[in-house]
């Protein structure tokens, strides 16, 4: 029996985080409980036991590169116009049945292990594994449906979700993940994926928070009790 390859985890952390200008900081390194928000991503991606952590950044960011670089990250500048733009430069080079893990850095969930979680799905026979969440704004996420365990379908930012959950992370392979290079959205292209029986769901613990707008930005901002988020 070959043993199994270790994933790669890939971070899209090239946007230009305009809805939420002035900031002193690349929105990555917002500070959350005293710590670069980026950093939330990559711990849950070290507990994955990743051979390597990518993180997609454009050269104008340099406290982004310079900080990952300080956590063993590997850095990958680009300047992609969509996160999936931001994907396809993350998985450069990777073998196509690698697993890959995705995350976003300005976003907040748990557990820790999450990835683990996400990566045994795959190993079971899941095409994909999305970590499903109960949101506190639905409408700027990725909306799910589900059946039993199995993502039926993806609604991408919808004025009405037809559910409280979104997915926030995700586990694949990397020449299952490549298929997104002609979406905008990934989650126009699990979309897709899921509406052929080919994605698999796994809740994680709630709520799930964004912090790149300015309304969410402040709420996390009082979660935290208006310490953690800077």
């Amino acid at each position: 029996m070959s043993t199994p390859l270790a994933p790669v985890g890939i971070v899209p952390a090239a946007g230009h985080a305009r809805r939420l200008q002035p900031l002193p900081c690349s929105k990555e390194m917002i500070l959350v409980e005293g710590r670069p928000v980026i950093d939330r991503l990559l711990e849950r991606m070290d507990a994955a036991s990743c051979s390597e952590i990518r993180v997609v950044t454009r050269p104008d960011k340099p406290d982004v590169a310079e900080h990952a670089r300080t956590r063993g990250a590997t850095i990958v500048f680009a300047r992609p116009a969509t996160v999936s733009a931001s994907l396809m430069a993350g998985l450069d080079g990777v073998g196509a049945e690698t697993p890959v893990i995705f995350g976003f850095p300005d976003t907040l969930w748990d557990p820790v292990d999450g990835f683990v979680e996400l990566l045994a799905a795959l190993a079971a026979g899941a095409a994909v594994a999305l970590g499903i969440f109960r949101a506190e704004s639905p409408r700027r996420s990725d909306v799910v449906t589900m059946e039993n365990e199995y993502v039926t379908s993806i609604h991408v930012k919808p004025d009405e979700p037809p559910s409280e959950l979104v997915w926030g992370c995700a586990a694949t392979h990397a020449g299952v993940l490549a298929g997104v290079e002609g979406s905008a959205e990934a989650g126009a292209y699990f979309d897709a994926l899921a509406r052929r029986g080919l994605v698999v769901g796994v809740r994680l613990a709630d709520p799930f928070v964004d912090i790149g707008t300015p309304e969410s930005f402040r709420r996390a901002g009082a979660r935290f009790n208006g310490e953690g988020v800077e």
